[in-house]
């Protein structure tokens, strides 16, 4: 019988959804949707269903959170039972994760981006209700984790499963994981503006126009529809903080930097103590349960690290906290956060980012407000710019950062010290450990992602295993009829020009002469040296094609020339954007069938 249980017999489901899809799909056909209009159709049925699932998420939190923390522990009588309680609820977390979807376990993030990246987006519909679940439980019961890595696995789960059931594209696939977690995100803090840049910058690292728009169309619903569910209210209750004088953006950079180091030293303590876990040579429910306890007997001591802990937050924020008790809650909450995710906790990482960075900034604010009263704001002022600075130490993502504090705080007063202090935190931590909090679990895992794609298939392989070197291109003085010509019996958009000894002079796009293919009169005035565009990009034949995918990201073309080695210009081939993805695809497939 326990077979059953554990493996449930899903064909009636499956045989509803099939049905279900095929019914939309005809309804559709009928109203003539295309790949566009289909795509936002999608995008406002995931964010309708991000902001459902956010708000099923918090109440299921809430609910465990009463049945752990207060119902158990109050029936056993004293608060130095609390061990037995958390190390309950990191079993059955453990026992939810193993028995039914391991990738449930941890912080969430990494997960769907290793999805995006390796998988085309596809993640199992399953962990919908599994990660939920577990992440609720494990908060719910007193571990230290945050909201967002589940929200944002939870979201992206519903989104790849609503792409799968209408059989999208690979690249409308990654842009409906990308929907999920932002329509996550922005209904779970009420901030649609972050919600949807941590989509683009961190889970897709794609800002074009088409990507952007079903994004932010997702997260805006998400937040409407969730203002409506429980109305509208701020994470934290923040007084008018303001920058009090110039010098203060001196001191506010010192804290950036402190900021990055201590992002670094939390990133890395995380996945020391998961080694440290890993090392141990006994059954995965034997360290959930050891987890628990040593949870346990921490927040025996110091209960504010318990759960999300944003009451200590906004204490912190609102000046409530001494100084000695900030310090003790900076230590615990590093230990604790780092025990429940290396015991096989499910749980986020950037609700205790905010934490510790509210302590890390409250703490250097009691020190410098002490040392200048006169020219310095109140030391809440410093803990608020230290949870953004924290927070992108650890994520490596600056605006969504900046932007998620503004919007979780509504206050637009401290915004100067807020933008500088997340961009130094970014850039030293990013000299200190290249990877943020997210990408080093997938480093470990010899994974490297970038832009959404897995680099470390492609940085060893050199441009010239894969470039044309058979290829249509212009002399200088080609005239305009020509070119015209050779665009409309030809697939290719963008053309290299050459001088009489084949050096690279530039590059010609359909964009550059668009506007002046209809004037037949200029067909033999204007030449293709008088349509270059700007700069020209370009890349080395032995280049890897990790270069080669930055060159394309950064430049509005389909086309790359290839030059010789050296510095020299003359060129040797063209490598399109579609054939270095296609490659790509091929190595990977390659690599996951090994």
């Amino acid at each position: 019988m326990w077979k059953y249980i554990a493996y449930p017999n899903l064909n009636w489901f499956r045989d509803l959804a099939e049905n279900l899809r095929i019914k939309m799909v005809r309804i559709l056909d009928a109203q003539d949707f295309n790949g566009t209009s289909f795509l936002l159709f999608l995008a406002v049925l995931i964010g309708l269903g991000g902001s459902l699932g956010a708000a099923g998420f918090r109440w299921l939190i809430e609910t465990f959170t009463d049945l752990f923390l207060n119902q158990m522990l109050g029936a056993l009588g004293h608060p130095y039972f609390l061990p037995l309680v958390t190390a309950a609820g990191s079993f059955l977390v453990g026992f939810i994760v193993l028995r039914w979807a391991p990738e449930a376990r941890g912080h969430g993030v990494p997960e769907v981006m290793a999805a995006v990246a390796t998988q085309e987006g596809r993640i199992r519909p399953r962990l919908v209700i599994v990660k939920a679940l577990a992440s609720a439980l494990c908060i719910g019961s007193g571990g230290s984790v945050g909201r967002e890595g589940p929200i944002v696995q939870i979201g992206s789960a519903l989104g790849s499963s609503f792409g799968q059931m209408f059989r999208v594209s690979r690249t409308h696939m990654k842009i409906l994981v990308g929907c999920g977690a932002a329509a996550g995100i922005s209904a779970t803090f009420n901030a649609p503006l972050a919600g949807a840049l941590f989509a683009l910058e961190v889970i897709l690292g794609d800002f074009t126009v088409s990507t952007f728009s079903p994004i932010i169309l997702s997260s805006v619903l998400a937040n409407a529809f969730t203002h409506s569910l429980v109305g509208i209210e701020t994470a934290f209750e923040v007084p008018d903080y303001h920058l009090v004088s110039l010098y203060e953006l001196f001191l506010y950079a010192v804290l950036a930097v402190l900021a990055a180091a201590g992002a670094v030293g939390f990133t890395r303590l995380l996945y020391f103590l998961e080694d440290a876990f890993e090392a141990f040579s006994i059954s995965e429910y034997a360290k959930s349960i050891i987890g628990g306890v040593l949870i346990g007997v921490l927040g025996i001591f110091v209960p504010q690290i318990l759960g999300v802990g944003y009451g200590a937050i906004t204490d912190v924020l609102l000046n409530r906290t001494d100084l000695v008790l900030i310090l003790i809650l900076l230590v615990a909450k590093y230990l604790a956060t780092s025990i429940t995710l290396g015991s096989g906790g499910s749980g986020g990482v950037f609700a205790p980012s905010l934490f510790l960075g509210a302590m890390l900034g409250g703490a250097y604010g009691h020190f410098v407000h002490a040392l200048f009263p006169d020219m310095t704001g109140e030391p809440g002022a410093y803990a608020l710019v230290g949870m953004g600075a924290v927070v992108a130490g650890t994520t490596h993502a600056p605006l969504t950062a900046m932007l998620i504090l503004f919007e979780m705080t509504d206050n637009y007063q401290i915004i100067l010290p807020l933008m500088l202090a997340t961009v130094i935190s970014t850039l030293v931590a990013k000299r200190i450990e290249r990877e943020s909090i997210y990408t080093l679990k997938l480093s470990r895992r010899g994974l490297r992602i970038n832009q959404g794609v897995d680099v470390s298939i492609l940085d060893s392989i050199p441009v010239r295993e894969i470039m044309d070197t058979h290829y249509d291109f212009l002399k200088a003085q080609t005239p305009l009829g020509e070119i015209v010509g050779l665009l409309r019996n030809s697939d290719v958009t963008d053309f290299p020009v050459v001088d009489d000894e084949g050096n690279l002079k530039g590059l010609v796009s359909f964009q550059d002469i668009r506007e002046v293919m209809t004037e037949s009169d200029l067909y033999s005035l204007l030449v293709a040296a008088d349509a270059i565009g700007g700069s020209t990009p370009a890349v080395e034949e032995d280049a890897s094609l990790i270069e080669a995918l930055a060159t394309f990201s950064q430049h509005d073309i389909q086309n790359l020339p290839v030059v010789v080695n050296g510095g020299d210009r003359k060129l040797v081939g063209m490598i399109t954007q579609s054939n270095l993805m296609r490659y790509y695809h091929q190595k990977l497939q390659e690599k996951i069938n090994m």
